[in-house]
């Protein structure tokens, strides 16, 4: 497959994201305080996925539930040393994490430091490499260049499949869930630019760099989807309760349910915040709307509402 049949679709598809954002997130009245703060979220819950991924974590797709607390702890601390503003969206999505998640047991708390000092020597390799100014400008090359300089697996002659357990993907993808930028996209979140594949040893350079491509491209489609998605979900809500006093708080609700997937009334409670009647009340409301339905006694609502988003390249 050659570079240059790609050159044209990665250039259309930046130019996509980049006017997108220009107009939507340039404008406090397009895109809201709260609509950038649940866009962060959901940005923080692909990230999540994809970190669960690349290290091989069975379980705990809940990242608020009790599941996996020392690891996604551990995820938590690392994408915010990631972070180079204090006032990025991501450090608010973090902050609510926190603030809603059950807190750790003193053991797993022991286990993200663990996870943590053992982690970030990896994660300031490739912060690294990528301030280096020796990079190649165009993303895929950069991106080529950057799993090069990475791999592992080349060194292990009888197991080359073995070392991409522990590749360093997750660091990159890390580092692209904060910002597209340092890899030659465009200035937003692109969770998910490489895979555990692009690291092996038995994987030659055309097949590495189509993969690099088709990553770049889908990376680039999830984040404008997500741009989309968002504004939709707003849109749709305001439409469906256009009757809301000027201090009702179901808005606020909708837009936290939709950045997680999924909240139990004490959850929502403490993310707004309210006493838990209060956030029972605002499910309720949105499961009469058509926006939540309600798993069972003591169990989360979920989000109903999908936008199925897709922006071709032809």
């Amino acid at each position: 497959m050659s570079l240059a049949l790609h050159t044209a679709p990665l250039a259309f598809r930046r130019g996509q994201l980049d006017a997108l954002g220009r107009a939507w997130l340039a404008s406090p009245a397009l895109y809201t305080a709260e609509m950038r703060a649940c866009l962060a979220l959901r940005t923080l819950g692909r990230a999540w996925v994809q970190y669960r991924e690349d290290r091989a974590i069975a379980t705990g797709e809940n990242l608020i539930g009790a599941e996996n607390a020392a690891e996604r702890d551990a995820f938590l601390f690392l994408l915010e040393t990631a972070l180079q503003s204090r006032t990025h969206d991501l450090v608010g999505a973090i902050r609510r994490v926190r603030s809603i998640a059950i807190r750790p047991l003193a053991a797993e708390a022991a286990a993200t430091a663990a996870i943590v000092e053992a982690s970030a020597p990896e994660l300031d390799a490739v912060r690294e490499i990528l301030a280096s100014d020796k990079l190649p400008v165009d993303p895929v090359f950069r991106v080529t260049t950057l799993v090069r300089t990475l791999r592992r697996s080349a060194d292990v002659d009888t197991d080359p499949l073995g070392a991409t357990a522990t590749s360093p993907c997750w660091a990159v993808n890390l580092l692209a869930a904060v910002d597209g930028a340092p890899f030659g996209l465009n200035p937003l979140p692109c969770p998910g630019i490489v895979s555990r594949r692009m690291f092996r040893a038995d994987v030659d350079e055309d097949a590495r760099r189509d993969a690099i491509v088709e990553n770049l491209l889908e990376a680039l489609h999830q984040t404008l989807c997500e741009l989309v998605r968002v504004e939709r979900a707003s849109r749709a809500f305001r439409e469906a309760f256009d009757n809301l006093r000027g201090n009702s708080r179901l808005y606020s609700a909708w837009l936290l349910l939709f950045g997680f997937g999924a909240l139990t009334a004490a959850q929502l409670a403490r993310a707004l915040p309210c006493t838990k009647a209060g956030a029972a009340k605002l499910l309720r409301q949105m499961q009469d709307g058509h926006f939540a339905a309600h798993r069972g006694a003591n169990q989360a609502y979920g989000c109903t509402v999908n936008f199925p988003i897709a922006f071709p390249l032809d």
